[in-house]
C-alpha cells in the first residue's frame, strides 16, 4: 500500500465525485484537511503509477478508514490485509465496498444501515411541520450542557458518553457544534428536547447526524421540524444536498415524508469483542 501525498488531492476528489452521497465524509474530510496530515492519512495500491486511475482509495481520519472503489473486482484481499495491520477503530463506506473485506478482517461485524439523500424542502413540508418550524434554533457553545443531558437520555446515544468524564463528553459535542458542523434544536422551558447535527460539511453537501428527541416529548412532531429547519438552513446557504443514516423503520418513515430519498446500504466493521 502506498501513501498518497498532497499533490493527488485533485485526483481524489475527481475519483470520489461519481457517489458523492456513500463519500460524503471523505470529500469533508478532504476538503478540511488535506491528503495527508496530523488527522488524516490516504493510500492507494503499491502499484499504482502517476496518470493510472485509482484501483481503490483509503481515507484514514484518526483511525477510521473510508474505503471506497469504482471496480467491484477490486482487491478486497490487498486492501484488507492493509487493514488488518492498522486495527482501525471502524471501517466504513458503501455496502458493496466493505463486504468484500470481511474475509481479511475476522473480529469485525458487519452493521448496515440505509442511506437517504434529501435535495430540496418544500412548503409542504414546512406547512406539515407547523409552528413547531419558528421553536428551532441554532444551537452554540452555551447549550453544550444541555445537548449532553439530552443525549445521556436517548439509549442509542447515551453509551457514547458513559464512561467517560462529562468534561470529554462536553470535548466531542462541541467539535459538531462549531467546528465540524452544527446542530439545531428546540427548547421546552429550559429543556432541550429535540437535536439534528450536521457533519462532515463541506461546499456542496452535509450529513445530518444526531437526531434525537426526550422520549417525554416524541410522536408530536419535534424531529420533523429541527430536521426540517436544519436542511432548509444548509441548502439556503448553497448545498446542493443532505444525506442521514437511519436504520430504525419508524425514524425512516418520519425521514421519507420530510422528503428523503433511499439510495442504498453503507456499512460498517466494528470489532465484535470476540
Amino acid at each position: 500500500m502506498q501513501k498518497l501525498s498532497s499533490k493527488h488531492l485533485p485526483q481524489a476528489q475527481k475519483y470520489l465525485l461519481p457517489e458523492p452521497e456513500f463519500n460524503l465524509f471523505a470529500i469533508g474530510d478532504l476538503e478540511r484537511f488535506g491528503m495527508e496530515g496530523d488527522h488524516v492519512s490516504t493510500y492507494t495500491a503499491d502499484d499504482w503509477r502517476e496518470g493510472m486511475g485509482f484501483p481503490y482509495f483509503l481515507l484514514d481520519y484518526r483511525g477510521n478508514f473510508l474505503v471506497y472503489s469504482h471496480d467491484p473486482d477490486y482487491d478486497g484481499k490487498a486492501v484488507g490485509e492493509f487493514l488488518a495491520g492498522k486495527n482501525p477503530r471502524n471501517i466504513s463506506g458503501a455496502d458493496s465496498v466493505i463486504r468484500k473485506l470481511l474475509p481479511y478482517l475476522p473480529g469485525r461485524e458487519p452493521v448496515s444501515t440505509y442511506l437517504a439523500r434529501l435535495n430540496q424542502v418544500t412548503e409542504e413540508q414546512r406547512r406539515r411541520a407547523g409552528k413547531l418550524m419558528g421553536q428551532v434554533k441554532r444551537l452554540t457553545e452555551e447549550d453544550i450542557p444541555a445537548i449532553y443531558r439530552l443525549y445521556l437520555k436517548i439509549e442509542e446515544f447515551s453509551a457514547n458518553y458513559q464512561n467517560r468524564s462529562e468534561k470529554e463528553c462536553h470535548e466531542d459535542i462541541r467539535m459538531n457544534v462549531s467546528k465540524l458542523g452544527r446542530s439545531y434544536g428546540i427548547f421546552e422551558g429550559e429543556r432541550l428536547v429535540s437535536i439534528a447535527q450536521t457533519s462532515a460539511e463541506n461546499q456542496v453537501s452535509a450529513m445530518v447526524i444526531g437526531v434525537a428527541t426526550h422520549p417525554e416529548f416524541r410522536r408530536k412532531g419535534y424531529a420533523r421540524a429541527v430536521v426540517l429547519a436544519l436542511c432548509q438552513d444548509c441548502l439556503a446557504e448553497g448545498k446542493k444536498f443532505l444525506c442521514l443514516f437511519y436504520h430504525n423503520p419508524a425514524a425512516g418513515k418520519i425521514y421519507h415524508s420530510i422528503g428523503f430519498q433511499d439510495l442504498g446500504t453503507y456499512t460498517m466493521l466494528q470489532n465484535s469483542g470476540k
